[in-house]
């Protein structure tokens, strides 16, 4: 082994000399190489050699690589780069095959051979690793994705390329990534070619037939792609419309367009996706800086297919997505004419869905009340509001709704009071306990800001309801008491909810840090919250014994001497991986590197 060694650092003697004959390192600075070099070389020469240790010579290569460009930078010394630098990227490419060919299955280590040969645009070396990575991974349709767009976009070979999607096609035809990748590069080389035509056109050269071919620029071999693709998975809807967006991105392939919208038409005329699609077919890509009246007519082209829509096919799914549509053109803005026409379309299409649908769907009440407050209709918002909760008691998102528009709108405060609880209760018996926090928030907030003498009723009522609404409650409980009854309410509060089960760490952290803040600080209270939390989380928060060790070490009344006994007590409390990560963390912080 001794002599495998030495051979290896031998082959390094050149690269050293070099770089001690044109003063990038001192002689002392040189044997310190070699020392680092050898002991790498003799771990990986041992019987049972590992990962680590050829990504710690590896690292120890890429850091002397940074080194020695900060060494030429500072002398302005750049040259003898092909006998420095280049030996040691061929050393380390060297080391990433051995260590790729003993863990051929770590696909993090296979990236990093890549990324470290695209850093330093080793392009055949980048060919070579790509094809022994999908020797061996050849069922993941991503990287024979990565490995062609790497020969098409920055190796230039759109050869090459297609000949790794057809390769990956074979191994996958039932993959959508791959055949919409494929259709994608075959645009991304005709329009290449169109790029390289009129460019020689424009500097007058004449190009020669072989290099313009009219059908491959026209996007003939990205059509043959997709009736291929479509062949395969005819049924499949979803693979049709995503080759839309791809060809949407070019300026040469309305013709493509014009043949996927009619197979879509022809095959799934009973689609609401499909409809979608040919609906919005009609608005141009960039609209954005299109002129208003442009648009307008775009988006009259539109409903018009939308109404063929919901004629042909009158299912709630379809109207939702006429009115998204609708409600996407009204918030893009414009003149104030153009916006009140558009606002009248949409509380149209809303109105003839509410009476084509027996029962209006959840999320078009949403959007309706969105549309209505929009265009400043209030009272016809809350008509809508008390609406849909009638037709979805169960939907927290319309009751949260219904009560915001009932607050916002009632400006008597006795009327307001009289509504909102009312209303907040018959939410509440309709809504399932583990579901209605968002009520409950918005509720303690209206209770806040304008019936404050009731907000303490309202949370003893809510720390008693299902745990996602308790824990959540008694946090703010415990902030409300310190805020209206200052130190002694809060431990009052403090003593009865963490009787109450179920509690949240967060929940003896907020009272901690009340308690901390104090200018005469209790740590009698401190500890005793600790002992708390650690009786509830103390076999699964090892950072919460980290912070109890902690404030006995840094707060000036803590008391040292308990730290051990407190390590020892969480050494034998915590389980499973917590003890390591306990253990990591407790280090750190013993070396001040933790915070």
């Amino acid at each position: 082994m001794a002599e495998f060694v030495q051979q290896n650092i031998e082959e390094t003697i050149p690269e050293l000399e070099q770089l001690e004959r044109v003063g990038l390192f001192a002689k002392e600075e040189i044997k310190a190489i070699i020392k680092r070099r050898t002991h790498h070389e003799y771990r990986l020469v041992r019987r049972q050699r590992d990962k680590e240790d050829f990504l710690k010579y590896i690292q120890y290569e890429v850091n002397l690589l940074h080194l020695i460009k900060k060494r030429r930078n500072r002398l302005h010394y750049f040259f003898k780069k092909d006998e420095i630098e280049m030996t040691i990227i061929t050393r380390i490419l060297r080391l990433f095959r051995r260590t790729c060919t003993q863990n051929p299955e770590d696909l993090k280590l296979w990236s990093s051979y890549i990324e470290f040969a695209r850093t330093w645009h080793m392009m055949q070396e980048l060919s070579r690793v790509f094809t022994r990575l999908l020797k061996v991974h050849s069922d993941k349709p991503a990287l024979w994705i990565m490995a062609a767009k790497f020969q098409m976009e920055e190796n230039s070979s759109s050869e090459n390329a297609r000949g790794l999607m057809l390769r990956a096609l074979r191994h996958h035809p039932k993959s959508h990534k791959l055949w919409t990748e494929y259709f994608r590069l075959e645009l991304m080389n005709a329009d290449k070619q169109r790029k390289r035509y009129a460019l020689l056109k424009q500097s007058q050269i004449e190009p020669d037939e072989d290099d313009m071919n009219d059908a491959v620029m026209q996007g003939a071999v990205a059509k043959m792609v997709y009736k291929q693709a479509i062949q395969q998975m005819n049924d499949d809807i979803d693979l049709h419309l995503a080759f839309l967006p791809i060809c949407q991105r070019f300026d040469f392939t309305q013709h493509i367009l014009d043949e996927i919208y009619s197979d879509l038409e022809e095959s799934h005329a009973d689609s609401e996706l499909v409809w979608n699609a040919l609906s919005r077919r009609h608005l141009s890509p960039d609209s954005q800086e299109s002129e208003e009246s442009v648009v307008v007519t775009e988006e009259a082209k539109c409903h018009t297919v939308y109404d063929e829509a919901v004629t042909s096919i009158p299912t709630p799914k379809m109207w939702s997505m006429y009115v998204e549509f609708c409600i996407e053109r009204l918030e893009r803005g414009g003149s104030v004419k153009t916006s009140n026409q558009r606002a009248r379309q949409t509380l149209n299409v809303l109105d003839r869905a509410h009476k084509a649908c027996d029962t209006l769907p959840e999320e078009l009440f949403d959007r309706w009340l969105t549309v209505l407050l929009i265009v400043g209709g209030v009272d016809e918002a809350i008509s809508a509001a008390q609406e849909a909760v009638t037709v979805h008691p169960t939907s927290v998102n319309l009751w949260c709704r219904y009560m915001q528009l009932v607050i916002q709108n009632i400006t008597d405060a006795e009327q307001q009071k009289t509504n909102v609880t009312k209303l907040f209760e018959k939410a509440c018996s309709n809504l399932k306990s583990k579901n209605s926090l968002p009520l409950w928030k918005i509720a303690m907030e209206w209770c806040l800001a304008s019936d404050p003498a009731n907000l303490e009723t309202l949370l003893q009522t809510g720390v008693r309801e299902h745990k996602h609404v308790a824990m959540v409650l008694k946090e703010h409980y415990i902030d409300w008491a310190y805020l209206q009854g200052g130190l002694k309410t809060v431990r009052r509060v403090y003593s009865l909810l963490a009787k109450e089960k179920p509690l949240t760490t967060e929940f003896f952290y907020k009272y901690i840090a009340i308690e901390n803040a104090q200018t005469d600080t209790k740590m009698k209270q401190i500890r005793s919250c600790y002992e708390d939390a650690l009786r509830e989380f103390g076999t699964t928060e090892p950072d919460l014994w980290l912070d109890f060790i902690k404030l006995e070490l840094t707060h000036p009344n803590g008391d040292p001497s308990n730290s051990p006994s407190l390590h020892w007590r969480a050494m034998q409390a915590l389980q499973g991986d917590h003890v390591e990560t306990f253990t990591i963390k407790y280090t750190l912080m013993q070396t001040g590197h933790c915070s």
